[in-house]
Order: structure tokens, then sequence, then C-alpha cells
């Protein structure tokens, strides 16, 4: 064969494997068969009712990629963030099929921060008769989750296990006897750590683990004033936003105890702590001190996020198709310097560099 051609070859079913590879998983002779004899990937806490715990994290990054058979309904309609057990839970995009239909495709939309569908997946689907059969695939992040069913339990197969539900009544957390010099004398101001993505405006990403556990009790100043409205889940650079309920004082107000709150999943002050504020003219002084609840920090600020370059023009699934191409056009590229350096050594008997 050409050289030429037996090159183009090999990139074909390189590029074959990399298109065809997301639904290979699928092409079984029953899927029926195969989805009622597979366990399905953590099958606890996937309604709709169930909140995210991050002492479990489930995550289906981590399933199989094969026909399996799940005791309740895809949900196909979209789901409040933080549900499903996920940060960012996953529902159908369409109908669930009828017997006569056979095999249908169908898109599955993850809900993200602003939209409810900000990545899509393949998946397929069959009805079996008395249950239906998904094929899934794995995700490409956590804490995302397929959903399933509306109500159920919450609860994760432990020793001790608990009901992920929220209580209605917010605790509250008293502040350390601390803060008594005067804040309005900046060498008493203690400096915030990880003071970006503070903005209400700041998306959570996974990964980052911003979180005001470790916060030195003292005071502090940040260049925007603290929140003083319910921020919504995943905002502030966390999953659990804190915002202060309540005004800021006046420059004679003096020394002011407010309450913060930490945004929950059903509540905008599932948690509460006690902290100060003082108006020092030029810029508010806070006490404050480290949070019970991770990932979750103090918001500062409305002002638009600075996010990096790559993450303004650029999705997820842009990002992931993008590193595909590149790398299949180096291996295209290593294949080809290597064929037509092979030629010149024969012809010239010298080798150079592609």
């Amino acid at each position: 064969m050409d050289p030429f051609w037996a090159v183009f070859h090999l990139f074909y079913l390189i590029l074959g494997f990399h298109l065809g590879g997301a639904v290979y998983y699928c092409n079984v002779a029953d899927p029926c068969a195969q989805a009622n004899a597979s366990s399905f990937f953590e099958p606890y806490a996937r309604f709709e009712n169930c909140q995210y715990d991050s002492k479990h994290a489930p995550c289906d990054r981590y399933i199989t990629p094969q026909w399996y058979r799940v005791n309740d309904v895809m949900l196909t309609q979209c789901p409040e963030l933080l549900s499903c057990g996920a940060v960012y839970p996953l529902w159908l995009k369409g109908s669930l099929p009828t017997t006569s239909d056979g095999i249908v495709e169908r898109k599955v939309c993850k809900v993200g921060f602003s939209s409810c569908c900000s990545k899509e997946y393949d998946v397929k689907i069959k009805h079996c008769g008395s249950f239906h059969a998904y094929c899934l695939g794995a995700l490409d992040s956590c804490s995302e989750r397929y959903c399933f069913g509306k109500q159920g339990l919450c609860e994760y197969p432990t020793a001790s296990t608990t009901s992920t539900k929220t209580t209605s009544k917010p605790t509250t957390v008293s502040p350390p006897m601390t803060c008594s010099e005067d804040p309005c004398i900046e060498s008493n101001l203690k400096a915030f750590p990880e003071n970006e993505y503070r903005s209400k405006n700041c998306e959570y990403k996974q990964g980052q683990g911003y979180c005001d556990d470790h916060l030195t009790a003292g005071w502090y100043k940040s260049s925007s004033l603290m929140l003083n409205q319910c921020p919504k889940l995943l905002s502030c650079g966390s999953i659990y936003p804190v915002w202060m309920n309540g005004s800021h004082p006046a420059t004679g107000d003096g020394v002011v105890t407010r309450q913060a709150c930490q945004r929950g999943f059903h509540s905008c002050c599932s948690k509460s702590y006690d902290i100060k504020v003082k108006n020092c003219g030029k810029y508010t002084a806070y006490c404050l001190h480290g949070v019970d609840t991770c990932p979750s920090r103090y918001c500062f600020g409305d002002q638009p996020c600075e996010t990096d370059e790559v993450d303004k023009g650029k999705s997820d699934a842009d990002d992931d198709d993008g590193h595909k191409h590149v790398n299949l056009e180096i291996i295209l590229g290593v294949i080809l310097c290597v064929d037509f350096d092979s030629g010149r050594d024969a012809d010239n008997n010298e080798k150079e560099i592609c």
C-alpha cells in the first residue's frame, strides 16, 4: 500500500475510535437482559428531593458504561442544583420510549449555575415491558449524577445511616471572644485569604476547594461590602455561601453585632454565625471566624467574576473536543513526520526534524 494512503487509513481508524468510542458499550445483543442482570452504580439518593451530601459525594464519573435497570424513571424535568445527591444533576431532555419504539437515542442535560442545560450527554433507552433499560456512560466530572424519580429515601448505606434532610431551624454558632482591637487602625486588620471569587456572580468550580473553615478569628476588610441579600447556592465560589442578614452600620454606630447566614438547600439561613461589623469611613471591617461547613465562604460584592481567559469563551464540551482534535493532529503529525522522514533517509541519506 502507498505510504500516504496507509497513513490516512490509520488516521481514520483513530478518528473512528474517538467518535465511536462513546457508544460502543450500547451495542449488545439483548439490552434488556444486560440491564436486568446489572447492579446499578450507587443507586441510593438519586431522587430529586435528595440533597447533595459532601461527606459521601457520590458521582457518576466512575460508572461502568453499559445498560442498567433502575427502579424509577429518569427525571424529565429540570431539577435544582444540589439535588439527586449531586452538585450538578442530570435529567432527560425528551420523552421516555414506548415498547414499540425499540432502542431510542436521547440527550441528558447537566444543570448548571445559570442554565438547565449547560452540557449534554448521549444516552440510549429501551422500554423492556416492565421496566426501562438505560445505556449510560461515565460523566466528565464530579459531582455530576443521573436523576431518577422525584421523591424517595435519601439515605446512604453506612453503619450510621442518617437522612440528608435539612432542618428548618438554623443552628447558631457564637464567635470566640476576640476582636477587642480597633479595626479602624489598619494594622489591626488581617489579610483576607483567598479573596478572589467571593462575588455573588462567581460560580463554584469543582476542585477549587475554597472554604473559610480555616479562617483565623479577627477583623477583616474587603474591597467590597459583605452581601446582605440571600445569594444562590453555588455562588461566591462556594457551594454554601454565607451572607449578612442585616444592614451595614453608619460611621457613628460603632461596633455592631450582626447575623451571618449560610445558604442551605431549602433555606436562605440553614445555619447562622454571630459576627461584628464597624464602619470606618474609608472601609467597613468585619469580625469573622471560621465556618463549620465546607465548602462554605463569606460573600463580598456583586461585581462580575474574574475568570481565566480559557473559561470565558469555551464550554467544557468545547474544551474536551479541542483536546481530542489536538491529540489527533499530534498523532497524525508524528506519523507523517516518521513516514516522510523515512522516505528522505532512503533517498537522500539524511534526516530532518519535522
